[in-house]
């Protein structure tokens, strides 16, 4: 029952964040944070017993996409107190409630594994890292509207008014790509320190396609602290990062799962 709470708020919350977008106006600061704070502390209660089985760590494909879910929006959650974020909350809490449905409804044949505590830190670090450089991707994907819709002298869209300026929304957006990548980069360190061959035959593709996203993350911030890059470039370069990232993780892990039926 606590999973379909925790789905229940996040749709409560999605909604009125879609409302706000849709009326062009700041939604009420109660009905979109606690909803989502009730959703994510019903979601937090499920993980425990979804990923720790008898004392050993389940981290299937499902279980990974939960708990990097949590952490997208216990992050939003957090940074939204202080932070012009309400415009992410239209599209982060929907996706969360139909990722949730999907983790419930969607068999899952993994079995749990024991892990040293390097191996447990490297995967924590990973999906942290993964969350949080999500939230940029989100930014970058509507700060990339934004800049269609200025080149198109659309400024008085909705989504362009419900928006945050495109100053604040650039800011945002190299915070947490800076974050991310921080938190990348220390995963990466952790993983060739604890696991044994990170170019295993079954790790080798997840190992190049990291090295590849975190190559075009090293190279945004460098060109926008150096070069001055910013805009749809920015965006670009967010979201195919972003998508050799996914790639890596998670279309690495499908493949040895529901493919391949390999776990671990």
């Amino acid at each position: 029952m606590l999973i379909w709470l925790a789905i229940l708020g996040y749709l409560v919350s999605g909604l009125v964040a879609l409302n706000g977008l849709y009326r062009v106006q700041l939604p009420d600061r109660r009905l979109l944070f606690w909803p989502a704070v009730l959703g994510a502390l019903a979601h937090l209660s499920t993980l425990a017993s979804e990923i720790l089985v008898s004392g050993a760590l389940q981290i299937s494909f499902l279980n990974a996409a939960s708990v990097i879910t949590f952490f997208v929006i216990s992050a939003l959650l957090i940074s939204g107190w202080s932070k012009p974020l309400h415009s992410l909350f239209a599209f982060a809490l929907p996706l969360a409630a139909l990722i949730m449905i999907v983790a419930v409804l969607a068999p899952d044949a993994s079995s749990p594994r024991l892990h040293r505590s390097g191996v447990v830190l490297h995967v924590f670090l990973s999906m942290l890292a993964y969350s949080v450089i999500t939230i940029a991707t989100l930014l970058a994907v509507l700060l990339g509207a934004q800049n269609r819709q200025l080149h198109n002298h659309a400024l008085d869209s909705r989504l362009n008014r419900f928006l945050p300026p495109l100053q604040t929304m650039e800011r945002l957006l190299f915070e947490w790509l800076m974050i991310g990548f921080v938190l990348l980069t220390a995963a990466m360190i952790s993983g060739s320190l604890f696991i044994e061959n990170i170019f295993a035959q079954h790790l080798v593709h997840k190992t190049v396609l990291t090295i590849v996203a975190w190559g075009f993350f090293a190279t945004l911030l460098f060109g926008h602290f150096y070069l001055g890059w910013r805009g749809a470039l920015a965006s670009r370069l967010t979201i195919f990062g972003f998508v050799f990232l996914m790639l890596a993780f998670f279309g690495s892990k499908f493949v040895l799962e529901y493919l391949l039926h390999q776990y671990g």
